[in-house]
């Protein structure tokens, strides 16, 4: 592959030909001038032809971040993520990585590490979680690593960033005392309905939502998880996959559990009577009086005036998880049994999760190592 060099004014400037256009098919030039001799223009154009013989060169993008960000998130990344992750990762994209973002508008090819770090220092310093800078980080690394593999940038300037460290928090979650003071405050009958099925089976919120009666074994006594309803902004209500196939699983429930529910098919039918054609049987366990699907986020508002009404420990929903679980553990159940019951990938995630409130049990084992030998000697 050749290049020439012409004399611009006073200025010496090459020109080469730097590979076809994947999208128009057509010849793609670099041309750069400014040059005083002659020689420096030759000699800038020699290492050039050196980087496109050994397959080294790439075309600096003249795309922006914030254009190629938009772009990469529209057409790739979107399509390879759930639904309801992408409303999420597309929200902090706008919000952090191109209206708030001090690079948002340099060029990407120009983007370094500094710029990168100096990032994070600004999230930091805004008061930001080391946990939620980190969101951030991935989604940058990713989008870069996209870039590099286009062959718009060389290297990835994430990869030497330095994202904060993530700091454990304490874990929140409600005594038995607590829960039943909460429960005893939450006297509409169909929210209390939901938490009593987090409470009690450690469901996430989409799972709880997306539960239907076809789904419960009133004679097993026991709960199905097959789905998990999420709401998003453009489609609406959909139901989503579950996080891992692990989550699809069986859940044990007590005789009192079954009981309210039971109540609960009960108050379900007197709406279909009240509602007659207005009322859309779609099957679900928790519904709205006219049956359509329950709002998520009324959830999260109807706990938040219970907490405060009650003058409980505020938490989360997810939280609910975390005290079932906390509870299993702290009563001596086997943490494989609870992995099983949270719908865990592994066992190890979940004594990661909880290994603070597993029984110790150090006492006896000097003990138990000792009637072992002992037995062994017992038979000689």
């Amino acid at each position: 592959m050749k290049g020439s060099i012409k004399l611009r004014g006073s200025n010496w400037t090459y020109v080469v030909d730097v590979g076809i256009d994947p999208v128009t098919g057509k010849r793609k030039q670099k041309t750069k001038g400014g040059f005083k001799r002659k020689k420096d223009a030759q000699s800038a154009l020699n290492k050039l032809l050196v980087e496109i013989d050994d397959n080294r060169y790439i075309d600096p993008s003249k795309e922006t971040f914030s254009e190629f960000i938009d772009r990469w998130f529209t057409e790739h990344f979107q399509k390879r993520i759930g639904e309801t992750t992408a409303v999420n990762k597309n929200s902090l994209k706008d919000k952090h990585l191109i209206k708030e973002n001090p690079f948002a508008h340099k060029p990407l090819s120009k983007i370094t590490t500094e710029d990168i770090d100096v990032f994070y220092n600004l999230k930091i310093d805004e008061g930001y979680r080391g946990s939620y800078i980190r969101k951030m980080h991935q989604l940058l690394k990713q989008a870069f690593e996209q870039a590099k593999k286009w062959e718009k940038i060389s290297s990835n300037p994430v990869d030497n960033a330095e994202p904060p460290s993530i700091k454990k928090e304490e874990m929140k979650i409600w005594s038995p005392q607590e829960i039943n003071v909460f429960l005893l405050y939450c006297t509409d009958e169909r929210y209390r309905m939901i938490f009593l099925l987090a409470i009690y089976t450690g469901m996430r919120r989409g799972e709880i939502l997306g539960l239907k009666w076809s789904d419960i074994d009133f004679e097993k006594k026991k709960i199905t998880v097959k789905r998990s309803l999420a709401y998003t902004p453009k489609k609406g209500y959909i139901f989503t996959k579950l996080k891992t196939k692990n989550a699809k699983r069986e859940i044990l429930i007590t005789d009192m559990l079954i009981d309210e529910l039971l109540k609960h098919l009960k108050r379900q039918q007197t709406w279909k009577q009240r509602f007659e054609k207005e009322y859309r049987d779609q099957d679900f366990v928790i519904c709205t009086e006219k049956g359509t699907e329950q709002d998520p986020r009324n959830v999260l508002v109807m706990m938040k005036r219970l907490i405060s009404i009650a003058n409980v420990t505020s938490i989360r929903f997810h939280d609910l998880r975390h005290t079932h679980a906390s509870i299993l553990i702290s009563e001596g159940v086997d943490i494989v049994k609870v992995a099983h019951r949270l719908g865990h990938s592994n066992p190890k995630i979940t004594l990661e999760t909880y290994a603070h409130l597993v029984p110790n049990q150090d006492n006896d084992v000097a003990d138990i190592f000792h009637s072992a030998i002992n037995r062994s000697v017992s038979k000689l």
